[in-house]
């Protein structure tokens, strides 16, 4: 066992720059197409897939390169130099795009859950209403809201949720990702930030200089997601954080900042009070893309998360990585991410489907992420 100084020099040299190591895509090779670019493992046993991760798929991690494969619909963002806030996504290809066949139905069964919730009533559903769910849907609560939050906590999330939803699913246009998504960035100031007991829907504060200088990068990221999101990189933004750090929730101030001072629309955000740290950030954020009806998200991010996103990173040397977070809490892996910006480093295209290679109606169409 280390001793604290040892550990702790770890942790410091984990979080120093230069400790993060993006993959170059590997040469395809031509023979039966390998595991790590979005295939199923030879041997998977899909019975165990959600249950026992490591066993049922050879202890496979988050990494992938779809770039290899037009299965995943990876459409790179580009950045100009010194432009970073004007992104251009690529062309969709033309077997892409959100939204897809099926999109619709899926919403309006998500839809019916988070109209559910709103009215109070998520584990136990009217039975004309839970006739319209699936019996998992009729008795669980989505992720983002799948924590000890207050009951008024949760039915605002939920009604906010569901008009999202409608929103989304009235809109005809074609666009590369399912949603742009973003992770708050938490500390104990944002108690004086001025947010405490602001919420979407209410009227906008004007924060004093200082006030928003306690925001500190949730700024940034929210500023990344508008553009993306201007940019016409997908319909929807998800903003993902509970009150960790502070008593003040990281997606209320993310939903502020794009609402309040960026000019997004309520009707375009999607919100998750519920992560706690960067993996749940990543599962819940996968879980509203199933809700979706989608198969991606564009995630953008700030700071030493962009490392942390990575195919490497020595916080694997200290138990730390995404993968070992995601093994321990959730028993299994959170699909696939890779980085997917190019100028810049903070763009990742996200799936939940980690065998997004397959066919849809196989094991590309399965997730754990419920």
């Amino acid at each position: 066992m280390r001793g604290p100084a040892t550990l702790g020099t770890v942790v410091l040299l984990a979080m120093a720059a230069g400790c993060f190591r993006h993959a170059d895509t590997p040469t395809p090779a031509k023979d039966a197409p390998c595991a790590c670019r979005g295939h199923a493992p030879a041997k998977l046993d899909r019975a165990r897939l959600c249950s026992s991760w490591s066993e049922a798929t050879e202890g496979l991690s988050h990494a992938a390169f779809p770039e290899l494969d037009p299965a995943s619909c990876y459409v790179p963002v580009r950045y100009a130099a010194g432009v970073e806030g004007k992104p251009k996504p690529d062309p969709i290809p033309s077997h892409c795009g959100y939204p897809e066949p099926g999109t619709r139905a899926v919403l309006a069964r998500e839809i019916a859950r988070y109209d559910a919730i709103a009215a109070g009533v998520s584990s136990e559903l009217p039975l004309n209403l839970a006739r319209e769910l699936p019996l998992n849907l009729a008795r669980e609560l989505p992720l983002d809201l799948a924590c000890d939050l207050p009951p008024d906590e949760r039915m605002r999330a939920a009604r906010l949720n569901a008009a999202t939803l409608r929103a989304a699913a009235e809109d005809g246009r074609k666009y590369p990702y399912a949603a742009v998504s973003t992770f708050g960035y938490g500390a104990p100031m944002h108690e004086k930030s001025g947010l405490m007991t602001w919420r979407p829907g209410d009227a906008c504060p004007t924060l004093a200089p200082l006030h928003l200088a306690r925001l500190g990068q949730n700024v940034q990221r929210a500023e990344r997601a508008a553009a993306a999101f201007r940019a016409g990189v997908a319909p929807v933004i998800t903003v993902s954080g509970g009150a960790i750090h502070s008593p003040v929730y990281e997606t209320w101030i993310l939903a502020y900042l794009l609402t309040c001072r960026l000019g997004v629309p309520a009707s375009a955000i999607l919100v998750d009070p519920c992560a706690d740290h960067t993996h749940t950030n990543l599962r819940n954020t996968a879980g509203l893309v199933v809700a979706l009806g989608g198969r991606s998200a564009y995630v953008v991010t700030t700071g030493i998360q962009v490392g942390y996103r990575q195919e490497w990173t020595t916080f694997d040397w200290i138990g730390g990585s995404i993968d070992q977070r995601s093994l321990r809490d959730f028993g299994y892996v959170v699909g696939s991410f890779r980085q997917a910006s190019v100028g810049v480093d903070h763009g990742f295209w996200l799936t939940p489907y980690r065998f997004f290679a397959e066919p849809k109606d196989g094991l590309g169409g399965v997730t754990c992420v419920r």
